[in-house]
């Protein structure tokens, strides 16, 4: 990942080599199809998040999922009051940050396996992994998380 410069955003235009399709020949699509192009989720690849919203976790958890705790005095599909403070303490941010790997390690730990129980349609272990990615922008791919392309940003770049 580099940092975002107008030469940047046009050598990624020149260069094409993604075969995005910015221009036809040698020369530039116009300024709109470009940013269309650069800010298009399907023109892009996966890549890590950087912050998560808690509620993207929680909705991804089963409930009827858990670690077992040592006396297996835990109901299936429960949590034990262990486990639940130790859930809550995971996820006391609004924000989660992707790179805390402490923090996922420690949800990863509640989800050992994939169990499936009766009932329950599993897959809290993949769910809380898939939250850690999404299918990002060729921008996104280039410049980060969130990276938005303007249309003047694109004009800018074709004068140089």
């Amino acid at each position: 990942m580099t940092d975002f410069s107008l030469q940047t955003l046009h050598d990624e235009i020149e260069a094409d080599s993604q075969s995005i399709g910015y221009k036809v020949g040698s020369v530039w699509k116009s300024d709109q199809i470009i940013t269309d192009l650069i800010n298009d989720p399907a023109n892009g690849a996966t890549i890590t998040r950087k912050l998560i919203q808690r509620n993207e976790i929680i909705y991804g958890i089963e409930s009827g999922e858990c670690i077992q705790t040592a006396d297996d005095t835990a109901p299936a599909g429960r949590f034990s009051e262990t486990e639940r403070w130790y859930l809550s303490m995971l996820l006391r941010d609004e924000v989660v940050d992707a790179n805390d790997e402490e923090v996922f390690a420690g949800l990863l730990q509640l989800f050992p396996t994939e169990v499936q129980r009766p009932g329950f349609r599993g897959g809290s272990r993949a769910n809380i992994q898939e939250t850690l990615q999404k299918q990002g922008s060729r921008a996104e791919v280039l410049w980060g998380e969130n990276t938005v392309v303007s249309i003047n940003q694109v004009a800018h770049s074709a004068n140089l």
